[in-house]
């Protein structure tokens, strides 16, 4: 598996040492978009924030992502209205609009070239209409602009479609950097290559403070922001209730022709796809093939069907980049922004966006600031129903296998390790042959080998691990075991 295309700059914040033994208002951890807006508005409201990242700014998600910022989801809408109400979709609605404002004011003080296409939710059947048709009634009952097309003309198979207009598409690593700057200019101090690896909340209430450790140091704050795409140093139902999932993205040279837009099918596979204005051309990416991770066979196909995909409808497109990024799906639908059940009101999360990140983000890092503010959020992303959580459960985990189904029921109990633990032996990029073992070290999981990405996944939470047993994402807070190959 290769870089994400949009690596082709790269993101250089201003060096800054560990604050070793220093207390500060607010340490947010991961320098993904969510933490990097949650830093930049409380420290524009006068809080002292320091922002730990285990890799580089963007290395997640974040520098993965399609850039796609749109309240039209997929059918999401009416799925969240179908599961918890007209009311709920309406406050999801009215979040991601405020992502979406969000985005618009600040690229635009802050130099950042956006596009502002429609977004098209597209179906290429029967079943795929009438469930295309549930999503513009949504769309009507919240009063969003929408328009349905019986028809679209576009190279690619597509029957019916509804469109949204006038959204957003950007370059994620040049708002990343944007975002860089513009906390560092309010004297947040972002320390790459620093992972947290415990947290110890100390006193009770108004007088708690959380001790930070990591990698680089120790440092304690008045509060801390999980901003790790899932719960990290989670082992309660916070992680367990979020599903972890992986999906591929290509892209391709291409001579144009696609009439303006940010597409994206109904049915499954699904296919996402937009294009990216490069100087005097057009780079169209292709997206889809999402599964959960570590469950699914024949990981090096996923890029290999996009590929196949391009070259029927797009003959023209020439590949130059094929890459995975992974997303998290909370079984309640809808994302997550507040305190940790075990963190005495000091320990926070933001995330659970369903691949829809860039626009949750800054509504999440919002209703977060606000929050630590002791102020009435502005927005929320809607109740969940005590039913619509039991329905969505009960498909999320239908095609697990038996001995994975505890995810679902996982609290904070630890599950037993076997006396004999499984090891595993892979070959690196660089040739080196690697012997790990195969127990994931978050809670417990059996791991599975990712051919195309040669990583070790953990079907459970998402923890993935390279081939050495370097750890690369999730909620694990370190590495493999490694075992002597001789």
């Amino acid at each position: 598996m290769g870089t994400s295309f949009w690596r082709r700059t790269t993101i250089d914040p201003p060096e800054a040492e560990f604050p070793e033994g220093e207390h500060v208002d607010i340490v947010v951890v991961g320098a993904g978009f969510t933490g990097l807006i949650t830093a930049l508005i409380a420290a524009a409201r006068g809080s002292s924030v320091v922002v730990l990242e285990a890799h580089t700014v963007g290395a997640g998600a974040s520098g993965s992502t399609t850039a796609k910022v749109s309240v039209l989801q997929g059918t999401r809408l009416s799925t969240i209205r179908s599961h918890h109400g007209l009311e709920t979709a309406r406050a999801y609605a009215e979040a991601n609009q405020y992502g979406l404002d969000w985005w618009a004011e600040f690229c635009g003080s802050h130099g950042v070239d956006v596009q502002r296409p429609r977004a098209v939710t597209f179906s290429r059947g029967v079943k795929g209409t009438n469930t295309l048709r549930a999503e513009k009634r949504t769309l009507d009952a919240l009063g969003l602009p929408a328009r349905w097309y019986d028809r679209i003309d576009v190279p690619f198979p597509a029957r019916s479609a509804v469109e949204l207009p006038d959204q957003m598409q950007l370059d994620p690593v040049d708002a990343l950097a944007a975002l860089v700057r513009a906390t560092s200019a309010l004297g947040v101090r972002i320390i790459e290559h620093s992972r947290v690896t415990g947290l110890d909340v100390r006193g009770h209430d108004g007088d708690a403070r959380v001790q930070v450790r990591s990698d680089g140091g120790t440092c304690s704050a008045r509060d801390v922001v999980l901003a790790t795409a899932s719960p990290a140093l989670d082992r309660g139902p916070t992680v367990a209730s979020m599903e972890a999932e992986r999906s591929y993205l290509c892209a391709f040279e291409y001579p144009g022709g696609l009439e303006e837009g940010m597409y994206g099918s109904v049915e499954s596979p699904v296919r996402s796809l937009r294009t990216v204005p490069v100087s005097d051309r057009e780079v169209l990416l292709v997206g889809g093939n999402g599964h959960r991770t570590g469950t699914a066979a024949g990981t090096e196909s996923k890029i290999d069907s996009l590929r196949e995909y391009a070259a029927k409808h797009f003959p023209s497109a020439e590949f130059t980049h094929g890459w995975s990024a992974q997303d998290f799906h909370p079984v309640t639908l809808l994302p997550k922004s507040g305190p940790m059940p075990w963190g005495k009101g000091r320990v926070h999360f933001a995330g659970g966006y369903s691949k829809w990140g860039l626009t949750g983000a800054p509504a999440a890092a919002g209703i977060m600031v606000d929050r630590l503010s002791g102020r009435e959020p502005r927005v929320s992303f809607g109740k969940p129903s005590l039913t619509g959580v039991l329905r969505t459960s009960v498909s999320l985990y239908a095609d697990l296998p038996i001995q994975l189904a505890a995810t679902a029921v996982q609290a904070a109990v630890r599950p037993p390790r076997p006396t004999v633990r499984p090891i595993g032996e892979a070959t690196a990029d660089d040739g080196e042959t690697c012997r790990v073992g195969l127990l994931c070290p978050h809670m417990g999981a059996a791991l599975s080998w990712n051919e195309a990405e040669r990583s070790w996944d953990c079907p459970w939470h998402g923890s993935r691990f390279s081939a050495c047993g370097e750890l690369l994402e999730g909620p694990a807070t370190r590495d493999l075991t490694r075992y002597d190959t001789t």
